[in-house]
Parts: C-alpha cells; sequence; structure tokens
C-alpha cells in the first residue's frame, strides 16, 4: 500500500508540476505581453513629448519673428497674387479682343481687295 501511495504522490506531485509549468509559462506570455504594451506606451510617449518641443519652439520662433508682422506679409503676398492674377485675366481679355478685331479687319479689307 505504501507503494500505491507513493506512486500517488508521485503522480499527484507531477500533476502539480505540469500544472504550475502551465501557469509559468501564461505568466511568461502575459509579462512579455506587458513588456511590448510598457514599450508602445514609452515610444507614444516620447513622440508626443517631442511633437509638443517641436510646437513649442514653432511658437516661440513666430512670437520671436512677430507672427502678426508675418501674417501681414502673407495677406499682402495673397493681395498681390489676386491682383497679378486679376491683371493677367484682363490681358487675356484685351488680347482676345484684339484677336477678333484683327480678324475682321482682315475680312473687311480682304472683301474690299475682292470688290476693287
Amino acid at each position: 500500500m505504501t507503494d500505491d501511495h507513493e506512486r500517488l504522490e508521485l503522480k499527484l506531485a507531477k500533476a502539480a508540476y505540469a500544472e504550475a509549468e502551465q501557469i509559468k509559462k501564461a505568466a511568461e506570455r502575459d509579462r512579455a505581453a506587458a513588456e511590448y504594451d510598457r514599450g508602445q506606451i514609452e515610444h507614444a510617449k516620447r513622440t508626443m513629448e517631442q511633437m509638443e518641443l517641436s510646437i513649442a519652439a514653432r511658437e516661440r520662433k513666430l512670437k520671436e519673428l512677430g507672427e502678426d508682422t508675418l501674417l501681414a506679409r502673407e495677406k499682402a503676398a495673397d493681395d498681390k497674387l489676386r491682383q497679378a492674377q486679376e491683371l493677367m485675366r484682363a490681358y487675356d481679355r484685351d488680347r482676345h479682343a484684339a484677336m477678333i478685331s484683327l480678324q475682321q479687319i482682315d475680312a473687311r479689307e480682304k472683301a474690299e481687295r475682292e470688290a476693287a
């Protein structure tokens, strides 16, 4: 009976050991997943910190350069561009009108030559 008892204890010990191994493997997987998640969070945090530093540097530079002055210059440049575009449209309209006039003059002179 002692032999059976020892075998039963050995069997139970092996089962407990196998269960402990499974728990250990699950814990290792959980730890690896947690470490990965932590790495992702740290990366996101570093990225966010870099972005915040970049934004702060940009704001300092804009303040240093005079953001109002830059905005005024940008508005003036936009106005000049609009004026240039309107001038080009006027030029195209005038050129088109001149071409039509030249064609009419040519047609009239051709008709006069044929009539003479």
